[in-house]
């Protein structure tokens, strides 16, 4: 097992250096000029986005105090803005969730819609018709209805240009604005699973003409992402036709996506958010990203091979855009957290734009190690991380570490070796630590990614199981001390490997689903049809949901459990976890449970996430030290 050995005596990370560090960057663009935008999360300022304009090495923070830089369409948005020239942009206030007009002449942003009771998403500038094309959710009594809608910035008329199915997302514009792509995909279906690639034209005054679907027969389900055009006009996307999502260019002659490139890794990630791009295609050649073992790699190619390996010292990519010279991507390794790098097209030479945290340093860290463990007659797979080497050596030669088991959201989804602060918070103290890219997964093809399909709360507690017994027999950690732990969905998991195994000290769910049945009555439209993929159809196979509900079977929990939930939260509605802990408690299960009046779904505030983990922690060192 692999990490790096401290130098000096260590001093462990503390639950708000593990959280504060958490900054992340995504929604890369650039101007004519060649001057870079992105978004920028930051949690000290309460999980806020901001636009930043980055020219001649300085930053500058373009969003005011009162304004959050972020979509709700599908819940969990993607792309909020959009430059409309290098001295504007529009964006998507949080708040609102309207379309706004801001320059660098003007000190506060210009609302330009007002249907109140919509949100909008995946704006895109089209210049030929000086108009913002993008994603409109319109949310009414009755129902939801997405569409793809324009706004032309002289006139203010607002036109739908397409509507019919239950989901969009990827809108791409040519260079000439003539032609326009986008997806689509209805229910029961979520986009990693079935989606349709759709092109049409536009007259000369922005209509809709020769409007057709390209790609995504509803006779054979293939999930068809990050449409675009190149240069030239070709038509490129990301489609998973092969068993891997894998970069296809079509042909007009054929009418079908054909591979540019195939090979056994996907070149994308499960689409949660809208917008983001794992390849750019310039005039040299395709930059793309590859994930093998959960690990990427940025390749460029000429004429469908492999000619050179960019940024190999990290190890994932995201955002990624670029031009003739240049190549913007967001990345970071198991020893640095995300930076925005940029790219010399002709000596591959990278160079980091953004500063890492200086709080976390090579010294102190734990390196993560894939591995692939059998279960059932499949296999499956986890990063593995050991107590740091300085924590090690004051132990007796017999020490086997108490291991915490992470489950990812999702749960399609999955857990990349990058460095995790509060990974390393448990290393650091003792802990070993497996996250686990259970069956179900993304990132290890189709095949892997659809063995979850009605096996959620079976095959992914299994996975946990066989996790242990690799571990365990190899003598890596003390089976006798194994805590699961995960969110939303991974606290789902996590309850029901409490409730349905005897395998496991104790765990905490935060925001996790405990009566998957509730879930499938109240959730949110995007994930509305998901509960019937992963378990059954809740109308006719409610004894399936019974089955699978931790509430359902909380006398099976025997152990103590820790709970973390927000009071805003629409997803997994705090009712959930009351009923949870009351069932609990009833049967005199020691169990802890805290509420953050200010959170949602997720928690963005790094006072309450350091609140969180510190808790956390000390609900299993108590345990630990019994």
């Amino acid at each position: 097992m692999s990490s790096v050995k401290a130098k000096a005596p260590l001093t462990p990370l503390t639950a708000k250096q593990a959280v504060v560090g958490l900054k992340d960057y995504g929604q890369l663009a650039y101007d004519d000029e060649g001057v870079l935008f992105w978004v920028e999360y930051r949690p000290e300022e309460a999980g806020r986005n901001c636009l930043i304009r980055y020219a001649n090495g300085h930053q500058q923070n373009l969003t005011p105090p009162e304004f959050d830089v972020r979509s709700a369409v599908h819940e969990y948005g993607g792309l909020s803005w959009c430059l409309i020239d290098s001295q504007s942009w529009v964006f998507v206030n949080k708040q609102d969730q309207q379309l706004y007009l801001q320059t660098l002449l003007t000190e506060l942003p210009k609302q330009i819609t007002f249907q109140m009771e919509s949100r909008f998403g995946e704006p895109h500038y089209d210049a030929q018709h000086h108009r913002v094309i993008m994603l409109e959710e319109l949310h009414s009594d009755k129902n939801v209805l997405n569409r793809v809608v324009s706004l032309c910035l002289s006139s203010g008329r607002f036109t739908v240009l397409h509507q019919g199915h239950d989901f969009y997302s990827s809108i791409a514009l040519s260079q000439d604005g003539r032609q326009c792509l986008f997806i689509s995909w209805d229910h029961p279906h979520q986009p990693w699973v079935a989606t349709q690639l759709h092109h049409c034209s536009f007259d000369s005054t922005g209509n809709v003409i020769d409007a057709c679907v390209l790609s995504g027969n509803r006779a054979v389900e293939e999930s068809i992402l990050q449409p675009s055009f190149d240069e030239e006009g070709n038509i490129w996307a990301i489609t998973d036709q092969s068993g891997w999502w894998n970069l296809s260019c079509y042909d007009r002659k054929e009418q079908a996506l054909k591979p540019y490139w195939t090979v056994e890794a996907d070149c994308t990630t499960a689409p949660w958010q809208f917008g983001g791009y794992h390849y750019v295609i310039t005039q040299r050649q395709v930059t793309l990203v590859r994930l093998q073992q959960a690990s990427a790699a940025l390749l460029q190619l000429h004429k469908g091979e492999v000619i050179r390996q960019l940024g190999s010292e990290y190890s994932q990519f995201r955002a990624v855009v670029g031009s003739e010279h240049k190549i913007y991507a967001v990345a970071n390794s198991p020893s640095s957290l995300p930076v925005v790098i940029e790219i010399d097209q002709l000596s591959g030479e990278a160079l980091e734009l953004t500063g890492s945290d200086d709080n976390v340093t090579v010294a102190e860290l734990s390196l993560p190690r894939h591995v692939s463990f059998p279960v059932k007659n499949a296999e499956a797979f986890g990063l593995f991380y050991l107590p740091v080497d300085d924590y090690l050596a004051q132990q007796a030669d017999d020490f086997s570490p108490p291991l915490v088991l992470f489950f990812h959201g999702g749960p399609t989804a999955c857990a990349y070796p990058v460095l995790n602060p509060r990974i390393q918070y448990w290393t650091q103290r003792g802990y070993a630590v497996m996250d686990l890219n259970y069956r179900g997964s993304s990132g290890y093809g189709r095949a892997y990614r659809l063995l979850l399909h009605k096996q959620w709360g079976i095959s992914d507690v299994e996975d946990a199981e066989a996790a242990v017994d690799f571990l365990s027999q190899r003598g890596l950690i003390n089976v006798k001390k194994v805590f699961v732990r995960g969110s939303s969905a991974g606290g789902f998991t996590a309850l029901a490997s409490l409730a349905f195994s005897n395998r496991f000290t104790a765990g905490a769910s935060l925001y996790g689903v405990t009566d998957p049945l509730a879930l499938a009555k109240a959730t949110h439209k995007f994930e509305s049809h998901y509960l019937d993929w992963l378990i059954g159809s809740p109308l006719t196979e409610q004894e399936v949901y019974q089955i699978r509900s931790p509430l359902a079977h909380a006398k099976q929990i025997q152990v103590p459990v820790i709970f973390f939930q927000g009071e805003r939260d629409a997803v997994v509605v705090p009712e959930q976890t009351r009923a949870m802990v009351q069932a609990l408690q009833d049967q005199s299960i020691p169990v802890e449970a805290y509420y953050y009046a200010q959170e949602g779904h997720g928690f963005r505030s790094s006072e309450n996430l350091a609140d969180a983990l510190e808790k956390e922690y000390d609900f299993y060192q108590r345990i630990v030290d019994a």
